[in-house]
This record gives structure tokens, sequence and C-alpha cells, in this order.
């Protein structure tokens, strides 16, 4: 699992876990068992004690038909209980292909400055990306795929 500390003091981090007891799980399911596992129940959901969770399916990355979703979980500001979208398209293929049966954001950035996370074979950096700020997704998409 790919965990990025969005907290730590020199900026967002990265570091691997291992799967340990999420070994066997995707998607839907490990964004639920990250979050009840590791985010207090009593924690405010916008605080830094929640997480994000990014899970391609089990079966993403292979060539099984449909098998391609993503799910990205947390604890819900609204419900305050634990919450999951589903999306297709080529992120869970591309997240599974490189290895990782899940990212977890977790932390709370200390500055105003917004990161990009460039995953790839070579590993992941981060960078501050101020100039993608309060871009609109089209401009957003256009900018980021001129640079990648």
């Amino acid at each position: 699992m790919l965990r990025i500390d969005v907290g730590a003091d020199s900026g967002p981090e990265a570091s691997i876990s291992d799967l340990g007891d999420y070994a066997g799980m995707g998607g839907r399911g490990m964004t639920s068992m990250v979050i009840s596992q590791e985010v207090p129940a009593d924690c405010h959901p916008l605080g830094p004690e929640n997480k994000l969770v990014i899970a391609p399916g089990l079966m993403a990355g292979t060539a099984a038909s449909t098998s391609g979703r993503i799910s990205i979980g947390c604890k819900s500001p609204l419900t305050g209980g634990i919450k999951e979208a589903n999306a297709g398209g080529q992120a869970g293929q591309v997240l599974a292909r490189l290895g990782y049966a899940a990212m977890i954001l977790e932390g709370q950035p200390k500055g105003d400055d917004t990161y990009k996370i460039f995953i790839s074979k070579e590993g992941v950096k981060i960078a501050v990306a101020n100039e993608l700020k309060g871009l609109m997704n089209y401009d957003l998409a256009d900018k980021v795929k001129s640079e990648y």
C-alpha cells in the first residue's frame, strides 16, 4: 500500500507499507476496512485523523472484463459514517498495474500549498503545484496532460 502523509513537517511524504490484515481486499472492501480499522470513530471527518483511501478493485490490473473500477472512501462529513464512491476509467487499472492495492492519504497539510502526486514505475514524486490551484476541471486536465 502506498501511504502519503500530507501532514509531515517537511511536506507530504510517501511510504510503502505491507498489506498485513488487508491482504485479499480490494475496492470498497479495502476502503471500508482501512477506515474502520485506522480511523477513530469519534474523529472529526475534516480533521487530521481521518484518511482518504483510494483502492482499485481486487481484479483491477488484469484482463478481466470491467475490472478497472476504483473506490474512494473516508469518514463522511455529511453522515459521520464510512462513505465510498466508485468510478470506472483507467485510474484503477493503472494503480493496480503499478503494484498498489491502495493509496492512503493521511494527516492534514501544514500550509496552504497545493500538491501533485506523480506515481510511476520509478516511484512516487510529490511536488508543490500551486499553479493548479483554482483551475476548473477542463483547464486542470489540459495542464496536467501537457506536462505528463
